[in-house]
């Protein structure tokens, strides 16, 4: 854990904090995209459970999972390359009536915030366990950064290649995030009023030799006495969860990933435990008297 704000750089389409040395850690994004299983047989969702245990499993002793979801009303991409299509491509005067309408209502519902999108994103990272020891040369040091960081780009092209192998039995969709849409997504996170203003790139304003807090971190933030913070204009709580309840009901998350909100984001850490290859003495001692005990009852 971050004893104060992290910061670090978005470079070869991954995001590293603390710097390439030792104790560093590289994250990268990918943008989920699950079929719609909302009315599905019970079949297809066991199956969609199945890949989710493959995920876990999947993750190795040094990587961590953090999965991210959020609701917005952002279609301005969508919209803009319906309606440069509309006056690109459509000659009909009707049918070009017709699609200007509906860009001009989809438009406004989604300054009205009226329209829903779901977003899901699973951000793997890992922790760079060796540093650049005995290299003082600049050049040394830029042979050794460039090869560690190709080396990281192949594995997280190896972790792209495992989650599509994993999903796409039942059409999911995987797209790895650039520098672009990790900047687009760290700057909505810590500038939440650009929610609402659709007629705003901030990849205009996108450097990539300033670091995370420095493009990203333009908003004042103070904590508050009772709960959370307010930043950007907005009040922000947080509700932390360290473990899951005792008891649950079926539909519990599908309720809570449906609130008639748009202004929440639900985040999920894994972090992987070790696998202990021996067992105490303790642990053996305790064993053998609980089978000593089960065998005495069953004379």
């Amino acid at each position: 854990m971050f004893s104060k704000a992290p910061n670090g750089f978005f470079t070869r389409d991954m995001v590293v904090f603390n710097g390439l040395a030792q104790n560093g850690y590289v994250s990268k994004g990918f943008i989920f995209q699950p079929p719609d299983l909302t009315n599905a047989q019970i079949s297809e969702l066991n199956e969609f459970q199945d890949q989710l245990c493959l995920l876990l499993a999947s993750l190795n002793d040094n990587q961590r999972l953090q999965v991210q979801f959020f609701c917005d009303s952002d279609y301005r991409t969508e919209l803009l390359r319906y309606h440069q299509e509309t006056e690109k491509l459509v000659t009909n005067p009707w049918t070009r009536r017709a699609r200007n309408e509906r860009f001009q209502r989809y438009w406004q519902q989604m300054i009205e915030r009226r329209l829903r999108r779901q977003r899901l994103v699973l951000y793997i990272s890992r922790k760079i366990e060796q540093g650049p020891k005995g290299l003082l040369s600049e050049k040394a040091l830029t042979d050794y950064y460039n090869a560690l960081l190709d080396q990281l780009s192949a594995e997280f092209a190896q972790v792209h290649e495992v989650l599509c192998t994993i999903f796409s039995g039942q059409g999911a969709r995987i797209v790895p995030m650039t520098d672009a849409d990790h900047f687009r997504h760290f700057k909505s996170f810590l500038n939440p009023s650009i929610s609402t203003r659709f007629d705003y790139d901030p990849l205009d304003a996108f450097d990539p030799e300033l670091t995370i807090q420095e493009n990203c971190w333009h908003s004042e933030a103070a904590g508050l006495e009772d709960f959370g913070f307010f930043m950007d204009g907005h009040y922000h709580s947080i509700i932390v969860l360290t473990r899951w309840p005792k008891t649950t009901y079926p539909g519990l998350i599908h309720r809570l990933t449906n609130l008639h909100l748009l202004d929440f984001t639900i985040t999920v850490n894994v972090d992987p435990l070790p696998i202990r290859e021996e067992i105490t003495k303790e642990e053996r001692e305790h064993d053998r008297v609980a089978g000593d005990y089960a065998s005495e009852k069953k004379l």
